[in-house]
């Protein structure tokens, strides 16, 4: 038997034999070959020489001082194990030129291999429980290519001005940090697979980089590119696996420049982009997936976010207190939220698709000067959004199947201050914006919406409105006549005085028919408010109104609700089948007469307050169909108002009787 291993022996120093002044070595742990150990053999060795390894375990650190090619033999398939057992570094490469190739390196203290010099290969290795895999110092053109690393706390690093190197092709497994790039530029990282990291990448002061084409799977987070620039991060896949409780983040961009983030796709992290404190970068083509927030920005400026996809999540793009960045050609879909922009200025919002939103397609607050311009609604709750912010242009959005398509609110005048014109449709019907008129006319058109903020003296008449509703805000003496304002969202006024509203039909609105907040001394006349979702007329915190010779017919909540709201006249109303008729909550000095209620399931409430329910044993009280009364009015048949004990101590005995006494 010895014999025969003495031949094989001899063959193989025979096929081994030097070319060209290189020479071949072989090492094999179980001493059938000229050196035992790895290290013995590299020091026997000259640059351009290889040195094939045995299969076996082998326990030593390897210090790569010349120029050399480490392999297998041609034919071996069982593992060769360089294995650390309590050793910190397994081989210090510090010559040019190297190769590395079908080993495998585990369980050192440090790194696996540590690169310092330039131009070396490692190719289909193995890596095990080391600190990191591999790490590449000062160095720059190695090419780490197809090797695989296993439970080691990081895979490969790329620190202080390593340049040009090739990460490609790698499958990372279970690694704490798979791929950092420190304080370094010009690298590339390419086609590798990770998967059950804890962190995915992290670009630290790295610059001019290629991340292209890589597969990351993680439990925390995917990629994090810091004090960054001019990298261009490609066509990669970041999965996010976690727990319920996890903050979990797909790609990172904090303090970047010049960023290219194109044609990535992200899926369920709670953050598929975060961008912090960066400019000029541009997020182009990418898809997020299933993400809570699909995209959050914040201190950033001059950002180009085109053509991204972001479907199934909870806020499409959220901004803060950033400026001049370009949001176009993106599609959102299925979301509760489209685009969510605070404290933001001068920034651009143009050709976006956005769809299926549960709750609000773009909303905007204490942000100005922003440029809203074609784009497109559909299929959601609410259209756009705009609180406290002024100076905005809105133009040529189209609303399709949106339930409320524009509501502008603001605790001063200039937060209604915006541009708002025609060419904004909802279903083909403009919206009409209207900020601080005085006089003019709204006469016998089809329109979608109809804002008046802070105008005067404006007539609106003969109008249907078809989507939306006639909203006043701080508008006073304006007209609102004969218009039909139905299956929308109705009437709403909000601190406006003095107005006119007569002989409108407001019928089965999704709230109440007509709404007024603080709005004192207005007309109320002759309106038709019945079939509405809520209370046919509302008031809260509204005085010294009329309301009169209105029909309030089968509203599902109140037909006319008073809350902390005093001095208002109630009379000749009908007021029909409604599941409470008239209700007055927390209000005094409300004078309630000449009204037939009818068919009401309550009729009437008092609740906290000191009103009268009639007008004394003349003019008298009101028409009941619940209760007997002799006279027009009558004189000793009260009728008690449900909660604060109130009277109406002269009712009438016929329906509009007091028509008949005056008759």
């Amino acid at each position: 038997m010895l014999r025969i291993q003495m031949i094989i022996f001899m063959a193989l120093l025979i096929w081994l034999m030097p070319i060209d002044g290189a020479r071949t070595y072989i090492v094999d742990d179980s001493g059938f070959a000229n050196y035992e150990t790895i290290q013995a053999a590299v020091v026997a060795a000259s640059n351009g020489d290889t040195i094939y390894i045995k299969p076996g375990e082998y326990n030593e650190e390897i210090i790569l001082n010349r120029s050399l090619t480490l392999m297998p033999l041609t034919g071996e398939n069982e593992p060769i194990i360089l294995k650390g057992n309590g050793l910190e570094t397994g081989i210090t490469i510090t010559a040019e030129g190297c190769s590395l190739q079908g080993l495998t390196i585990e369980d050192f203290s440090g790194p696996a291999i540590y690169v310092q010099s330039d131009k070396n290969t490692i190719k289909e290795n193995v890596f095990k429980k080391s600190n990191p895999a591999i790490l590449v110092r000062g160095s720059h053109e190695n090419l780490i290519a197809e090797n695989a690393m296993m439970d080691c706390q990081g895979a490969v690093a790329l620190w202080e001005n390593s340049t040009n190197n090739k990460v490609f092709e790698n499958s990372i497994v279970g690694c704490n940090l798979s791929i950092v790039v420190r304080e370094a530029g010009e690298n590339k990282i390419l086609s590798n697979k990770i998967s059950d990291a804890y962190w995915g990448m992290w670009l630290d002061h790295a610059k001019n980089c290629q991340i292209e084409s890589n597969d990351i799977q993680s439990k925390r987070y995917g990629m994090w590119i810091m004090n960054s620039s001019s990298n261009d991060v490609l066509l990669n896949r970041v999965r996010i696996r976690s727990s319920a409780a996890d903050i979990t983040q797909g790609i990172n961009l904090a303090n970047t420049s010049e960023i290219a983030l194109q044609g990535n796709e992200i899926n369920d992290a709670t953050f598929g982009m975060i961008v912090v404190s960066s400019k000029n970068n541009k997020l182009t083509d990418n898809a997020i997936l299933r993400c809570t927030n699909a995209a959050y920005i914040k201190d950033a400026n001059l950002l180009e976010i085109k053509n991204n996809s972001i479907i199934a999540t909870m806020y499409g793009i959220r901004m803060e207190n950033s400026s001049k960045n370009s949001f176009s050609q993106n599609k959102i879909e299925d979301g509760t939220v489209g685009l969510d922009i605070g404290q933001s200025r001068q920034n651009n919002f143009s050709e976006n698709q956005i769809s299926g939103i549960s709750d609000t397609a773009i909303q905007i607050s204490s942000s100005h000067e922003n440029t809203l311009s074609a784009n497109q609604i559909a299929n959601s709750s609410k259209g756009i959004i705009l609180l406290e912010s002024s100076e905005n242009k809105l133009s040529a959005n189209r609303f399709q199947n949106v339930e409320w398509s524009l509501y502008a609110e603001a605790e001063t005048k200039e937060g209604f201050d915006n541009s708002i014109d025609e060419s904004n449709v909802v279903d083909s019907l403009p919206i009409v914006y209207l900020f601080g008129n005085l006089g003019g006319q709204i006469q016998d058109r089809d329109i979608a919406h109809l804002t008046l903020a802070y105008c005067e003296n404006v007539t609106v008449r003969n109008n249907a409105i078809t989507n939306d509703a006639v909203f006043l805000f701080d508008s006073k003496n304006n007209r609102i006549q004969e218009n039909n304002i139905s299956a929308s969202f109705g009437m709403r006024l909000v601190q406006s005085d003095g107005n006119l509203i007569s002989g409108n039909q407001l019928l089965s609105n999704k709230f109440s028919g007509m709404f007024l907040y603080a709005s004192d001394g207005n007309q109320i006349a002759g309106n038709n408010a019945s079939r509405n979702n809520q209370n046919g007329i509302s008031l809260l915190s509204s005085n010294e109104n009329t309301i009169r010779d209105n029909a309030v017919d089968a509203n599902a909540a109140t037909g006319i609700w008073l809350n902390l709201s005093n001095d208002n006249q109630v009379y000749q109303n009908n007021i029909s089948n409604n599941p409470i008729g008239l209700q007055v909550m927390h209000c005094t000095g409300n004078r309630v007469f000449h009204n037939n209620f009818l068919r009401n399931v309550e009729h009437s409430q008092d609740i906290d307050g000191i009103n009268s329910w009639d007008e004394g044993n003349v003019t008298g009280g009101n028409y009941w169909t619940d209760h007997v009364a002799k006279g027009n009015p009558s004189q000793s048949w009260p009728r008690m108002i449900k909660g604060a004990g109130m009277l109406d101590s002269y009712p009438f005995q016929d329906e509009s009787g007091w028509r008949k006494a005056a008759a």
